[in-house]
């Protein structure tokens, strides 16, 4: 390399080195005085939906809070407050130090800003001579009326922020019922699909006029959606649907099948076994009750033989105890009779065995045996003094017996004359009857 080429590449770097720290310094300079400006207004309507968009009240007062900052305090800011059209709707200087500073914009309304998707707030360098736009920040807004809807669900928007529900959806919860007929006319939930948690959303249950605020609309005990489930009306308290004889709140509450009439499938239906005192939910009640019932047959027996035989003893012949159990055919030893001492029988009364043996007389029986004891008729006054019985009760039987014929009954004065069919005295007739 010749010498003078040496001495370019030498001057080449020197000035090299000279130029480039210059752009370094100019934007460390620039960097320095850059300047951040952010509004944003301080009343905003909380909404469910994540959106850019800041929502505020038309009708509520509101401030605008801005924050800037100052990169030299010997410098006046000017912060000015525009509309989407570009309108200065306020403006204000500001002497500051330097760092973060704010500026307040107060409104008793929204009014200026109706109509507009977005205010902007732009810094000025205000310093005479040199008054320049050095920053500028855009805030996005949804400027609301409070009587308005946005969704169309006939709730307000004030409503629906109150009801916690969405202003832009017209059925919050979902469960097929807008949310301003919810609030308004069912007084359901509109937040919540199935409002008194009986596992039928509200929709369903009012399409099956149940009480969607109600679990249990009929008062059965059992909730409306366990019965959609099982089959079972859920409007019917006293519905028996498998017709086993108990109503189906009372087998809900007792663990056995509203829907099926033997729950254990033993043969005997609940209600049959609930008379019984048995276990409708055990299945081994039939083979119990026949091993007990075969046993009952059998002391029965036995007592009945022995009771006949005893009664024929009585009425005929001695019968001893040996002899009742002894089999059909077999002939006794009648040697040495004599010398035996006969056995007792046992005693009965024979008016007694006679007395339990006759029927049960009915109430029209005993009436009837009344007046044949008494020629065939009696005063009134005289079967209730007779039987015990009210006087309510006797004057319906006889009513009762004179439609059906087996009576007759008149009244002479101030009493009844009451006489088997055929038995009235002569001349107790009612002198009006003539």
């Amino acid at each position: 390399m010749s010498y003078a080429r040496v001495v370019f590449v030498l001057v080449a770097l020197v000035l090299t080195g000279a130029v480039l720290p210059a752009p370094v310094m100019a934007m460390d300079e620039e960097t320095t005085n850059e300047t951040a400006i952010e509004g944003a207004f301080t009343n905003t309507v909380p909404v469910d939906q994540p959106r850019e968009s800041t929502f505020l009240w038309a009708s509520e007062r509101n401030t605008l809070s801005v924050e800037f900052d100052a990169p030299n305090e010997s410098n006046i800011y000017e912060v000015c407050v525009r509309n989407e059209s570009g309108y200065r709707v306020d403006c204000t200087d500001k002497g500051v130090s330097s760092g973060t500073q704010t500026v307040e914009f107060s409104y008793e309304s929204l009014s200026e800003f109706e109509g507009s998707s977005n205010v902007s707030v732009v810094l000025w360098n205000s310093f005479p001579g040199q008054s320049e736009q050095i920053a500028s920040d855009t805030v996005n807004i949804t400027i609301l009326r409070k009587d308005g809807d946005i969704d169309g669900d006939k709730l307000s928007n004030a409503n629906e922020l109150s009801n916690n529900t969405s202003m832009f959806l017209m059925d919050t919860d979902k469960d097929s019922l807008q949310d301003g007929a919810e609030v308004k006319n069912y007084g359901t939930s509109p937040t919540t699909p199935d409002t008194d948690g009986d596992g039928l959303n509200d929709a369903a249950e009012l399409s099956n006029s149940l009480d969607p605020t109600d679990p249990d609309t009929d008062g059965d005990g059992i909730p409306d959606g366990v019965e959609m489930r099982l089959g079972t009306p859920p409007n019917d308290s006293t519905a028996d649907t498998d017709g086993d004889g108990l109503d189906d709140g009372y087998e809900y509450e007792h663990g056995t099948d509203p829907v099926d009439p033997d729950t254990d499938g033993d043969g005997l239906n609940d209600g049959l076994e609930r008379k019984l005192g048995t276990d409708p939910t055990d299945g081994s009640t039939t083979p119990m009750l026949v091993f007990t019932g075969g046993t009952l047959l059998g002391v029965v027996a036995v007592g009945g033989r022995w009771f006949l035989a005893s009664s024929e003893y009585q009425l005929e012949a001695p019968v001893s105890a040996p002899q009742l159990f002894e089999p059909v055919g077999t002939e006794t030893d009648d040697g040495d009779d004599e010398s035996d001492s006969p056995s007792t029988p046992p005693e009965f009364d024979r008016d007694e065995l006679q007395q339990s043996s006759q029927p049960v007389l009915t109430d029209e029986d005993k009436v009837i045996q009344l007046l044949r004891d008494n020629g065939g008729w009696v005063y009134q006054s005289r079967i209730v003094e007779q039987t015990g019985w009210s006087k309510s009760k006797v004057s319906r039987l006889l009513s009762s017996m004179d439609e059906l014929g087996t009576v007759e009954k008149i009244s002479v004065g101030r009493q009844n004359i009451v006489a088997e069919e055929g038995s009235m005295p002569e001349g107790a007739g009612s002198p009006f009857d003539e």
